[in-house]
């Protein structure tokens, strides 16, 4: 399985020479980086130009009007979240998506992810638009370790077995059987895979956190319990249900007792229907 995890990784799709351009750029200028330089690497590729400009322009960033030159976007996001909101949706937008293995729709499970995405923005656009800019990527990219190891599980023909296994434990301990049949776990396979494609340490370290965020350095506690808390929102078998809605009143407490604080009301409001419902269960108990 190893040798699998190694051969996915390698057969994983190259990032567009735009992209590495200005990796290699940023890596080289360090601190010394020059915004109009940033915009000329940038505006060489119309593909990734008119991305961009779609990406500044959705709900991700919330702008309160329209963005329409990539000048205004490396002005208005910077050249940090410019690259690593490159690198996610050129990751995006060549994946190839089967989760089968997991006994789930590969149609409900995307527009899930979808929803999760916009929840996270939605939320945090309100009460901290700079890390709900920050997180743009981890938010796109959420689920994409479930998504390789149903390739790894169907490449290897271990589907039907991995399928049968949680069948037998109720779709529980998820993590556990992927790590028995994988040697990794999603979210650690994810924040593997942020270093890989040389995200933002700030990411990383974010993703690498998100299974135990009380561990969690305080630089990127703030952005580790926001994921975690939608983690259990929109867990894929039993998101928003009245157990993950505990766990997420515990992770608010968990927080401000390390001082990190979100706004509980704008939060309850911004949930789906039925995890709030759930949440006024667990109230009324």
């Amino acid at each position: 399985m190893k040798e699998i995890l190694s051969n996915v990784i390698d057969s994983l799709p190259p990032l567009p020479e735009t992209v590495t351009k200005l990796q290699s750029y940023m890596a080289a200028a360090g601190c010394e980086v020059n915004m109009q330089t940033v915009v000329d690497i940038l505006s060489k590729d119309p593909l990734i130009t008119a991305e961009l400009l779609r990406l500044a322009n959705s709900p991700f960033y919330g702008f309160s009007r329209e963005i329409t030159t990539i000048q205004q976007v490396v002005s208005l996001l910077g050249v940090t979240n410019i690259k690593n909101a490159v690198i996610a949706s050129s990751i995006r937008n060549k994946m190839q998506v089967d989760v089968s293995p997991y006994g789930l729709d590969t149609k409900a499970f995307l527009a899930q992810c979808s929803a999760e995405s916009n929840f996270i923005t939605d939320w945090l656009n309100e009460e901290d638009k700079a890390l709900a800019q920050l997180l743009v990527p981890c938010s796109m990219l959420m689920r994409l370790g479930m998504i390789l190891i149903a390739n790894i599980l169907i490449r290897s023909h271990k589907d039907t077995e991995f399928l049968a296994a949680l069948k037998v434990n109720n779709f529980k301990n998820i993590s556990l059987l992927e790590d028995e049949f994988c040697g990794v776990d999603s979210l650690s396979f994810l924040g593997f895979l942020f270093d890989h494609w040389k995200f933002d340490e700030t990411l990383i370290q974010t993703i690498a956190y998100i299974p135990a965020p009380h561990a969690a350095t305080d630089e990127v506690k703030r952005n580790v319990y926001a994921l975690a808390i939608a983690n259990q929102v929109f867990d894929p078998y039993d998101g928003g249900s009245v157990y993950r809605m505990s766990v997420v009143k515990g992770l608010f407490k968990e927080a401000s007792d390390r001082d990190v604080h979100y706004n509980y009301d704008n939060f309850v409001k911004r949930i789906p229907n039925s995890a709030r419902a759930n949440l006024e269960q667990l109230i009324e108990l």
